[in-house]
């Protein structure tokens, strides 16, 4: 009985010995975890968030972009990817690998010869949430020594690898005078197998005003970045052809917001409300592919729920190319007899040289939605001179409407639409600049917009409530509209190629 006892009795004392141990190294392992998460992912989540201290895209009024590619100086690929930058007048930001650019300085120096800018990418490419901070310190400072060894300037940029960052990347980076940069668009082109058509359709397919791309000209599978030098055979072409232009406006941009807020907002409210409406804004843009393409709009492609609308049309001679190709594709029909809406004076005074065409809008016809950027409303609404105001608005109106009219006509997202169209506050004179203004009809879904649109004038109004109490009788929503024919040979400035002289979207 005894001997049988004693395993018994050991193994019992060590059973009690064992618990409060292994609770103990449970909750230890669970501590790290959730000091891990704070210091890296839960950082990075409400900085990404919130957009905080990182520059993340530039001005999305402008037509600049900035492209950027990482992971480099790779002397396979490096030197071909200078030489299409060169061929299409383009300007970009490496961000280099401190022990990449340590073996391979020639590539460094041709890179600034050039014209480009080169960033701060770590020394071995590490990720920032898996290394202590004293590393990642000293990854940043080992890569902006090789740097400047060899170009002789300070480093102004960095990106963390993967993009990710920590409660010390600011620090850091503030520390040594630099500036995180991060992106808007991502290709994805570090995968294995993306095609280079696949590659070129994620950027071209959502780019806009402002944008930092993100791209590789070394690192990922085996062979990717050659896929990267194909679509960029074809990407750099299409973003000049569009009216993107590729230089570094947009990080320069992006830095200056970062460190000079145009605005300073005179309501507490608006320091509350604005910042999370903008989160709600990038997710809207996001999940309906609405793009900043002008000063003043942002576009998106959107069936027409407004019914049947038809137009007598007379083209310019400047616009009879639009017109006619139009008419090839079966947007414009024959003229009608009885029309809706009379034909709208061309804005550049020449005499109507063509017969009168009918132009007709269905329920579910591709169409061009106009959203206002409101950063330039903000603009308007702080002029205090109301003259000064009307003055530089249509300045600015004219100008977007240009850039609409070029998207119309070059961009693949664009060329389906028979027109563009918007709900706006903002319509007293619109009729006399082109568009057809309609009243609005009380559907639920117009209501919804229009309770949107008012509460978005009064967010950014400086005066909020008061100015809609003030302008009680104007805030009315109406519908304002125009075909394609008619804001081309209205705003477009030069020869309207025909359709058949673009390039075509790839059959799916």
């Amino acid at each position: 009985m005894r001997c049988c006892a004693i395993p018994h009795l050991c193994a019992a004392s060590f059973g009690k010995d064992e618990t409060p141990l292994l609770t103990l190294a449970i909750i230890l392992v669970i501590i790290l975890i959730i000091l891990w998460a704070v210091y890296g992912p839960i950082t990075e989540g409400i900085l990404d968030l919130f957009r905080i201290r990182s520059v993340y895209h530039g001005n999305e009024t402008t037509r600049n972009i900035t492209l950027t590619f990482d992971d480099g100086p790779d002397p396979r690929y490096t030197p071909q990817l200078l030489a299409l930058l060169k061929k299409y007048e383009a300007k970009a930001v490496f961000f280099v690998i401190g022990e990449k650019a340590k073996a391979h300085p020639d590539l460094i120096r041709q890179i600034l010869d050039e014209g480009h800018r080169i960033g701060n990418h770590t020394y071995h490419h590490v990720n920032s949430w898996f290394v202590p901070p004293w590393r990642l310190k000293k990854e940043i400072m080992a890569t902006n020594q090789v740097i400047e060894a060899i170009t002789g300037e300070p480093v102004r940029y960095f990106r963390s690898p993967w993009g990710r960052l920590t409660m010390w990347t600011h620090h850091f980076t503030k520390q040594l005078g630099m500036v995180t940069v991060l992106y808007s668009h991502v290709a994805k082109d570090w995968r294995r197998n993306q095609r280079p058509e696949d590659l070129y359709a994620r950027v071209a397919g959502s780019i806009g005003g402002g944008a930092i791309v993100l791209l590789h000209d070394g690192g990922g599978a085996e062979g990717a970045p050659d896929n990267t030098l194909k679509a960029m055979e074809t990407l750099l072409p299409h973003l000049k052809k569009i009216g993107l232009s590729c230089h570094f406006d947009a990080i320069d941009q992006g830095v200056k917001q970062l460190q000079e807020p145009k605005f300073q907002y005179t309501r507490a409210s608006q320091r509350i409300i604005i910042p999370l409406w903008l989160i709600w804004e990038r997710y809207f843009d996001h999940k309906y592919h609405v793009y900043p393409m002008s000063r003043l709009f942002r576009l998106s492609v959107v069936p027409w729920r407004f019914g049947h609308r038809e137009v007598r049309y007379a083209p310019t001679s400047a616009s009879a190319n639009a017109a006619t190709s139009s008419a090839a594709q079966g947007a414009v029909e024959a003229a009608a007899t009885q029309p809706s809406i009379p034909a709208q004076e061309p804005d550049s005074g020449e005499v109507a040289s063509q017969q009168p065409l009918s132009l007709r809008i269905e329920s579910g016809s591709p169409m061009v939605e106009i959203h206002t950027q409101n950063i330039t409303l903000q603009e308007f609404v702080h002029i205090e001179s109301p003259e000064r105001m009307a003055v530089y608005s249509l300045k600015v109106f004219r100008d977007s409407m240009h850039d609409v009219a070029h998207a119309l006509i070059f961009d693949e997202r664009f060329q389906e639409a028979k027109g563009v169209f918007g709900m706006t506050l903002l319509h007293r004179g619109v009729d006399r600049l082109g568009f057809h203004l309609e009243e609005v009809e009380p559907t639920p879904m117009n209501r919804w917009v229009t309770k949107l649109l008012v509460f978005i004038m009064v967010m950014y109004h400086p005066q909020g409530r008061k100015r809609l109490d003030k302008g009680r009788q104007e805030m009315r929503p109406k519908l304002v509209w125009m075909t394609r024919e008619e804001l081309i040979g209205r705003y477009y400035k030069g020869e309207v190629p025909l359709r058949r002289d673009l390039p075509q979207k790839d059959p799916e």
